[in-house]
């Protein structure tokens, strides 16, 4: 995970954007938006899907904080202890949907994409250490679907 964090915010991880240039694809258009060219930047924050994911989180992440993971604050409904875990697991993530997006023929789906979201963060919640598991949790209830509207019948 470090790894893949440390080819995320240099812009080296294999999106079209880098692959074009080494002539092993003819376009550099990002497949899950359909638009813009795939940068890691693009990916992780530009690409319409995933400012939706990002939206949906709570977390205000721009083009230019991909590569500055690391100086992101966390809003206020997540814990700032392992936030920049939360942030790699947000991001490897998206990278592991763009590649069922592009590889398996899947349609972009923010469902499947947060359910991942929830596994790994239950996965990797038994690497925190054990004082931190409030942690976890938290990471849980943001992955979690809102909790559908509770309508009154003076609402409708």
């Amino acid at each position: 995970m470090k790894f893949f964090g440390w080819l995320l915010v240099q812009n080296h991880i294999q999106t079209k954007e880098n692959l074009l240039k080494k002539h092993c694809l003819d376009s550099d258009v990002c497949e899950v938006c359909n638009s813009g060219i795939e940068s890691a930047a693009h990916l992780i924050a530009r690409c319409s899907f995933s400012a939706g994911f990002w939206s949906r989180l709570g977390v205000n992440l721009t083009e230019d904080d991909v590569a500055n993971l690391w100086l992101v604050r966390p809003p206020v409904h997540l814990p700032t202890r392992h936030f920049n875990a939360f942030l790699l697991l947000c991001c490897w993530r998206l990278w592991k949907h763009r590649h069922d997006v592009v590889f398996c023929s899947l349609a972009p789906c923010y469902s499947r994409l947060l359910a991942g979201c929830r596994e790994d963060a239950d996965i990797w919640s038994y690497r925190l250490p054990p004082d931190d598991r409030d942690v976890a949790l938290a990471w849980a209830a943001a992955f979690s679907p809102p909790s559908p509207a509770i309508v009154s019948i003076t609402d409708m």
